[in-house]
């Protein structure tokens, strides 16, 4: 039985009320509307029930009706990453969280990862929140993987207003064994020089993270590859430029795009110069690659290519396997980027972009 309480009403009648077929909220007096009202706030501001909780209450809808079901009748909101991580440290725990077990170089992968793509931040002591958003399905599996034996992970629909698209965000809470993710570069660079199998390790993981692995032609037809990597961070960008000619392979460091100009997709401006890192000299290139171990799918059969040619080989003997990749990820990221504003849309009624 719900509890009773004098601001919530009659609990249990109101929620029976809520699971009548075709109930219209607009035709209720004002008498009842003011009970579902104060029903709903006492659930959700007071007792602190997510709308997902709330939806399990009333038993046959989800959280997108008692979202709209709560603008309806004035109810304010918690915000929802206040709420989510409420629910998550108030409720009893429902998923189990593990310490960090693995060894230096996964310690290193993912402080790559980290430095590259994840967010860290501690929403309450003990524990570290650990996210990052995509339109890439083999990026999602990537966290799912690396995270799901350490904590739950949470997969959510996301609406980005800057480029009015959609996306995924992805977010787990583990304990406090993973502060080792709070490390900047900086602080962990001679860490990461101490043996070439943690230096593998970390540029693999920031591969994975921000970089790519490219199998193409070059002048004269002949397949050629390069192993690139992006980011915004000359510094890191030369440490990492130093550390892999220090392992013998030849690169280059040039700006991709300059401050202030606008990105081809969304017209986003970038507010900092955007650098890239190219390995070279296709021998070289390939040994370098032969030591990375790339963990997202679409980096590994990018690996997988990358590896499986010959110097001196027409491209065109490759052509169609690489181009079939290319264009089993486009149609991946557009049934991913489907499926995420389908959800988001379910669960926000009425949204308009």
């Amino acid at each position: 039985m719900l509890e009773q309480d004098s601001t919530a009403g009659n609990g249990e009648e109101l929620l029976a009320l809520l699971r009548t077929k075709g109930l219209s909220i607009k035709e209720l007096d004002a008498a009842k509307k003011e009970e579902l009202r104060s029903l709903l706030d006492y659930l959700h501001n007071t007792k602190g029930l997510s709308l997902n909780d709330i939806a399990k209450l009333i038993g046959n809808k989800t959280s997108g009706y008692t979202s709209w079901l709560c603008r309806q009748l004035g109810v304010s909101r918690r915000p929802f990453e206040e709420a989510r991580l409420k629910g998550i440290r108030e409720k009893r725990r429902k998923y189990e969280r593990k310490p960090f077990d693995g060894t230096d170089e996964d310690r290193a992968y993912l402080l790559g990862l980290r430095h590259g793509d994840l967010s860290v931040s501690s929403p309450w002591n003990g524990v570290v929140r650990v996210s990052t958003s995509t339109t890439h399905p083999a990026m999602a599996e990537l966290f799912h993987t690396l995270f799901e034996p350490y904590g739950h992970v949470y997969q959510d629909p996301r609406y980005k207003k800057d480029t009015k698209s959609y996306e995924w965000n992805l977010s787990t809470i583990v304990d406090s064994s993973f502060n080792f993710l709070f490390a900047e570069f900086a602080e962990v660079k001679e860490w990461l020089s101490s043996r070439p199998s943690i230096l593998l390790a970390y540029l693999s993981g920031f591969l994975d993270a921000e970089g790519s692995i490219i199998t193409t032609r070059d002048n004269r037809g002949l397949v050629t590859v390069f192993v690139d990597y992006y980011n915004s961070d000359k510094v890191l960008l030369d440490w990492v430029k130093q550390s892999i000619e220090n392992l013998g392979y030849s690169c280059s460091l040039r700006i991709n795009k300059k401050e202030g100009v606008r990105t081809k997709k969304y017209g986003i401006i970038h507010r900092k110069d955007y650098w890239q890192l190219s390995t070279y000299g296709m021998k070289s290139v390939q040994e370098f690659a032969r030591r990375l171990m790339p963990r997202h799918r679409e980096k590994v059969e990018r690996h997988k290519i990358a590896l499986a040619v010959t110097k001196g080989e027409l491209y065109l003997k490759y052509e169609e396997r690489i181009q079939n990749l290319r264009s089993a990820i486009k149609a991946e990221v557009a049934q991913f980027v489907r499926k995420a504003e389908d959800e988001f849309l379910e669960r926000h009624p009425g949204f308009t972009p």
